[in-house]
């Protein structure tokens, strides 16, 4: 089976780590190609993994189109998967065209109106949805117009010995505590919210001995380092940039903090989870899927004095902290393997398109 991902994103992001992941996992028994745009998405394709640059300019770019026409047809594509909404229209030009398989990825929540043009790309020329979660598929039924049988929910998958070696060496802590949070640095991950939290925290009772790692890059950078300095935070938070092994920074970390407004499952959640953070996060997208309040991690509305509060309750009960962490680690092991993620990716790819 030949299977063909779409992703015409200009930066690197959880989606596109989710794309080469699943692109290398289902590499071992097919054939697999990935059509990019960025470079920093480029130099990252595996090996194993066909790689093809295309401009991407816009829904409508003849050239992409014309070009992916011909690749699908000559190399005898079965499925497309599109993972960004310019790749759906394109997506779903091509099954119109060639009537290979086309399937669309949605990562975050996100509803689809019923309307012409959705119509056309999601219900006509899109033989089916992959999501990561639960709440993904039932606010996308809620169009009315989509069935369900045709929206798969597939946790993301882990390589777990990947992650171990990568996170051998973790970084060395500036303080006996440490806090980390990771993503692009857009307003949807409320870093803000974050800063805000962690400096009422701090600014309760005595001096603590405790920093926090930011990972990431993004539009918001410099309104955030401008925070800190407002706080006078600027010795306990560390904008490390962006890593492209934050694992050893999980590691390394005590708590690990994510405030998105919409997520699906996030990567990077499961990645601390995995290497025993002590997790807060919101309930946003498919989080309470994972973690139980108090079981896993806490979960917390995205508001100043509830990280307030969630970290005064870490911060005082060290024991907590390895419990949440341990109870983490299990249940990613139970849910999340690449080779179940694999496993059910070729299945419905096998039964809908007829590959091999």
């Amino acid at each position: 089976m030949h299977i063909l991902f779409l992703n015409s994103a200009r930066r690197w992001g959880g989606n596109e780590k989710w794309s080469l992941m699943a692109a290398a996992a289902l590499a071992g028994e097919n054939r697999v190609t990935v059509a990019w745009r960025a470079p920093e998405i480029g130099e990252r394709i595996p090996g194993a993994v066909g790689s093809m640059c295309l401009p991407f300019v816009s829904e409508a770019d003849m050239v992409t189109l014309w070009r992916l026409y011909r690749f699908v047809k000559r190399e005898k594509v079965h499925v497309i998967v599109s993972t960004k909404r310019k790749d759906y229209v394109t997506g779903a030009l091509l099954h119109l065209l060639t009537g290979a398989a086309h399937f669309v990825r949605l990562g975050i929540v996100r509803p689809i109106g019923n309307n012409a043009v959705n119509r056309f790309i999601f219900k006509k020329h899109c033989v089916g949805f992959i999501v990561n979660a639960p709440q993904i598929k039932e606010v996308l039924l809620r169009g009315g117009f989509l069935e369900p049988e045709r929206v798969h929910v597939i946790f993301n998958g882990l390589d777990f010995k990947e992650l171990e070696q990568a996170a051998k060496t973790p970084v060395e802590k500036p303080f006996p505590v440490m806090l980390a949070a990771s993503g692009l640095l857009i307003a949807r991950k409320g870093f803000d919210i974050l800063l805000a939290g962690f400096k009422a925290w701090m600014d309760e009772g005595g001096e603590k001995p405790a920093g926090l790692w930011i990972l990431g890059d993004g539009p918001e950078a410099d309104r955030l380092r401008e925070q800190v300095r407002e706080y006078g935070l600027e010795r306990r938070v560390v904008f490390c940039g962006y890593q492209t092994n934050p694992y050893a920074y999980y590691a390394g970390a005590d708590i690990f903090v994510l405030l998105s407004g919409n997520e699906g499952i996030s990567n990077a959640l499961l990645e601390a989870m995995y290497l025993k953070c002590a997790v807060i996060t919101t309930a946003a997208g498919g989080a309470e899927q994972v973690i139980t309040n108090g079981e896993e991690g806490l979960l917390i509305t995205r508001a100043q004095r509830s990280l307030h509060q969630a970290l005064k309750k870490l911060y005082d009960r060290p024991a907590l902290r390895d419990k949440l962490g341990q109870r983490a680690r299990r249940k990613v092991e139970d849910m999340f393997s690449m080779t179940r993620m694999r496993n059910e990716l070729t299945r419905i790819f096998r039964e809908v398109s007829g590959g091999g």
